[in-house]
């Protein structure tokens, strides 16, 4: 491979480690010609590709880095005008002068969570001195730009003045990350290889962390007295000890926090009506890590590196176990009265979090519990999340080496207000324009049929779909194929059995563990079993009436208590429960009686949850969708409706599955079947209106008409 080929190869390679890399953070480039060609920002190493190199001068980028002449704006981004060659469309990484004043080919800038227990710690130049020797030079924190890469060159300068010998391919820049360069790709990756071998070796050499398995390293400190006050101010209760949320009786626990906190936290921080995405870990590592001198350190003085400003902010809110204990009464139940207490404590710690900040809070954080963090959507706010507990593994790999240092006010301040940072949040946050933009829907039996292609067409509104199935499956690879039309974690799968309690019931947890909560709830999966009175089982009866009618009333009953809670922390939001009906639900259906009769019952519960969950700000209703002729409930060679009508003899004098389709397109005025794009704008026509609850709504080519 060419030089290139190589950068890019490397570049990809440690762009998809996310124990050197979040979100978009880090950059590579490569010399070649007096030009460096150099990632641009908003650009993740791991899909960087040479198209994306945005070439530079040379001459220009150090004449810049060594002239003190004032220039009008951001220093570092007026270089890059003037170095510029062509036009490339994207503004190029931030970091510019140090990859210029490295002399080596290539340079690879990463934040690596080990070599971060090194250079966030208060040893860190000692520490880096009894573990590398010469083979690192190490600089102090400095903010980034100018003085960033003045200060790495003086490093570098002062060690080539002290030992005669080449300034060495490893920079180890203090609460910031690490530089490694090299004149091959491969020199680059046994640099990085040996950094970060000597780091692990230091860590394994004190013991083994408490919470081992969780990472390569973990956490090894008990809990500490104070933790859960003082942080920022904006601390609510009393200090928690793992294991006492909600352990009463063992029935409650993290589930039940998780499930309260998660939608109460979508609520309060809704802007305009649009419910962020509130992600959340509640595993062993975040109920230790949070309750250790080094968590303490994260939570109460400030972040470790830019990034995770960048990404989750600089000091969480924390709020105690004990200040929502009172909504963990009732388990996953919901109860506006006994809730109540704990929204209020919530509710105003956010409030003086924002007036002492400016600003609302991206991360959340129970000690001894959970952590959560809110986006836009799932991608940002899984980015908020994985930054934050990279900094909780951080700080307590940097407690085992010395003393975790966290970044000064002033040192966080510059990065908050830094022009070049917001750019970069800016270009690397999906940008979208749907009418249904920051929803979360959730679509029953969305592996296949009406409801995978109803949810593609929702994606194409701009809403997060979750394809909730029985067959995970193909629902997976049907959501990584539409996240990769649509973007990243646009789509995801989770697995269900609508007939099963437990299953619906868990389908729900995971939805509000990974999005916080729903904002649209589509009950789509559905099965038929055609046959006439006198000769179906019994069997076939109950099946269908398991899945399609029992299958609505155990999601309903699963997601309801989530958008109550929602609708009680911002009661100026409605939420959407729509039943995938059929016209089968309007009239009568010779031979098919179990599929009708589940039908009619579903209006039924349509009608009756609209009356009932109206004071909880949630409307309920009904599409009632013609036949699907080119989907799988129809077409499916051995065991669809074309198939089973005519082995049942419902079209008289049908000889062929061809004869029942003819049959079934004369019968609709506008003369085809539905279509999901059909069924999609009255879905959204449902969501969007405002004024409708309770109805069933035709989508039938004018073969069923209200009367």
């Amino acid at each position: 491979m060419g030089d290139f080929e190589d950068l890019i190869a490397l570049a990809n390679e440690y762009g998809s480690k996310p124990e050197w890399v979040r979100a978009g953070g880090g950059n590579a480039s490569l010399k070649a010609d007096g030009l460096l060609h150099i990632k641009p920002s908003g650009v993740p190493l791991a899909t960087l590709a040479a198209d994306d190199l945005v070439p530079l001068r040379l001459d220009v980028l150090l004449e810049a880095l060594r002239n003190d002449e004032p220039v009008e704006g951001d220093p570092v981004r007026a270089a890059a005008e003037r170095a510029r060659v062509g036009a490339p469309a994207r503004r190029p990484s931030v970091e510019i002068l140090f990859h210029a004043l490295i002399g080596d080919t290539f340079v690879l800038h990463t934040h690596p969570l080990a070599a971060n227990a090194l250079t966030c710690n208060e040893r860190a130049e000692a520490l880096a001195a009894e573990l590398l020797g010469d083979e690192a030079v190490y600089v102090p924190y400095t903010d980034p730009g100018v003085p960033l890469a003045r200060a790495v060159d003086e490093r570098r300068r002062a060690f080539e003045a002290r030992t005669g010998s080449p300034a060495p391919g490893v920079t180890l820049l203090g609460n910031h990350g690490v530089i490694v360069s090299g004149n091959t790709a491969d020199e680059v990756r046994q640099r990085s290889r040996r950094l970060e071998s000597a780091v692990e070796a230091a860590l394994a050499a004190t013991g083994s962390p408490i919470g081992a398995g969780f990472g390569a390293s973990g956490v090894v400190s008990g809990p500490d007295e104070g933790i859960g006050s003082g942080v920022g101010g904006q601390a609510v209760g009393d200090p928690a000890v793992p294991g006492e949320v909600g352990a009463a009786d063992g029935s409650h626990g993290l589930d039940a926090l998780v499930g309260f906190l998660a939608p109460t936290l979508r609520g309060l921080l809704a802007v305009g009506g649009v419910l962020p995405v509130v992600a959340s870990d509640a595993s062993e590592f975040v109920r230790q890590a949070t309750l250790t001198p080094g968590g303490q350190a994260v939570l109460r003085d400030g972040p470790l590196i830019p990034d995770q400003i960048v990404y989750a902010g600089s000091l969480p809110l924390v709020v105690d176990a004990d200040a929502v204990a009172p909504a963990l009464e009732k388990g996953a139940a919901f109860d506006a009265a006994a809730e109540k207490p704990a929204l209020d404590a919530v509710s105003a710690a956010l409030a003086d979090y924002a007036a002492a900040h400016g600003h609302p809070p991206i991360v959340v954080a129970v000690p001894g519990a959970a952590v959560f963090a809110a986006g836009p959507d799932l991608k940002a706010a899984r980015n908020a999340l994985a930054t934050f507990t990279d900094a909780l593994r951080v700080a307590n790999d940097a407690e085992r080496l010395g003393r975790a240092r966290v970044m000064t006010a002033g040192q966080r301040d510059f990065i908050e207000h830094w022009e070049a940072e917001s750019y970069r949040k800016a270009v690397a946050a999906q940008e979208r324009s749907g009418r249904l933009d920051g929803k979360v829907v959730v679509v029953t039996g969305a592996a296949q049929g009406f409801g995978l292609g109803l949810a593609a067409e929702l994606l194409g509104d701009g809403a997060s779909v979750v394809l909730a199935d029985l067959n995970i499956d193909l629902a997976r690879r049907n959501a990584e194929a539409l996240s990769r039309q649509h973007g990243e974690g646009r789509a995801v799968a989770v697995a269900v059995d609508v007939a099963d309690e437990g299953s619906v019931l868990d389908c729900a947890a995971e939805v509000v563990s990974l999005f916080g909560g729903l904002d649209v709830f589509v009950s789509n999966a559905g099965v038929a079993r055609a046959g006439a009175v006198f000769s179906q089982p019994v069997a076939d009866f109950d099946f269908v009436t398991q899945v399609n009618y029992r299958g609505y009333l155990l999601g309903v009953k699963a997601v309801a208590p989530v958008m109550a809670r929602q609708h009680e922390a911002s009661p100026q939001s409605w939420f959407d429960i729509v039943e995938v009906n059929s016209k089968s639900g309007l009239e009568g259906s010779k031979r098919n009686f179990a599929y009708a009769g589940s039908k009619f019952g579903g209006i039924g519960l349509t009608q009756s949850f609209a009356l009932e969950l109206v004071e909880n700000g949630v409307k309920v209703n009904a599409v009632c969708p013609g036949n699907y002729l080119d989907g799988p409930l129809w077409s499916d060679p051995e065991r669809g409706l074309f198939v089973q009508y005519l082995r049942a003899g419902k079209v008289p004098g049908a000889r062929t599955v061809d004869d029942v389709r003819a049959y079934y397109e004369s019968k609709v005025p506008i003369g085809r079947g539905c279509q999901p794009h059909d069924l999609a704008l009255a879905v959204r026509y449902l969501v969007e209106q405002q004024y409708e609850t309770g109805q069933a709504l035709p989508v039938t080519g004018g073969q069923n008409m209200l009367n």
